[in-house]
């Protein structure tokens, strides 16, 4: 049985375990770093050796990735910077104990996304926010266009419909909107996302597909004929 992967183009790979120097050369290549990865771990290396300044630069690089994914979880700004510095102080204190044959940003993004499944869980989202530009364009269906002032009625068809989607994407469990939000607004491969959740590729696929089908399901029963076949990115890399 071929051994599936998925190259740096985003592109299903698949290898025949037969061939064993093709198969050595592929895990040798999937284990190369990339000079942002080698950048990180510079960082924390001069961090653990008492310079504070190297936090600063691992905090400024990722403080709007982390609070983008706490905010589609809480679903409310204060909420969202709340749990971004929780974040960042559990990741200064424990960052003694991160692996350094990790990347870094996995690991961050797991404890991001397990501090947010935890905040949700303790403190239930104040209200429906707007649905991210990212989710309503990855779900196939385009934003639409305005001209000159906006009509009052579309205005009002548009928050129906961001309501809709919201209330969509929030019924979905914590693991499956983690997977979703992780792959349409952050935009990490198949294999990076099992790296943050710490599942396999195949259970991220499988994750997603159901998460899909859940958020087709509550827009069609709200009145909302969802489009088909995911999103223009994957569409290209089909």
């Amino acid at each position: 049985m071929p051994l599936e992967y998925f190259d740096p183009g985003g592109r299903l790979t698949s290898v025949c375990p037969s061939r064993g120097g093709e198969c050595r050369a592929l895990h040798r290549s999937m284990l190369v770093r990339e000079p942002s990865d080698e950048e990180d771990l510079a960082r924390v290396r001069e961090f653990l050796g008492g310079n504070g300044k190297a936090f600063e630069f691992l905090f400024e690089k990722y403080r709007e990735k982390v609070y983008r994914i706490a905010y589609r979880f809480v679903r409310n700004k204060e909420d969202a910077l709340e749990v971004t510095q929780d974040v960042f102080l559990r990741v200064f204190t424990g960052i003694k104990g991160f692996k350094t044959s990790s990347k870094f940003f996995t690991w961050l993004y797991r404890i991001s996304v397990n501090r947010a499944i935890d905040f949700t869980r303790q403190r239930k989202s104040r209200g429906v926010q707007e649905v991210e530009t990212a989710v309503l364009e990855t779900e196939g269906r385009p934003l639409p266009g305005r001209s000159g002032a906006p009509d009052p009625s579309e205005l009002a068809e548009e928050r129906e419909l961001d309501e809709k989607l919201a209330r969509a994407v929030e019924g979905l469990s914590a693991k499956h909107r983690a997977v979703f939000v992780l792959h349409t607004t952050e935009e990490l491969s198949y294999k990076e996302i099992a790296q943050v959740l710490g599942c396999s590729i195949g259970t991220v696929m499988s994750r997603l597909f159901y998460a899909r089908r859940k958020l087709q399901d509550a827009l069609q029963r709200a009145g909302v004929e969802p489009p088909r076949g995911g999103s223009e990115r994957e569409r290209r890399s089909s």
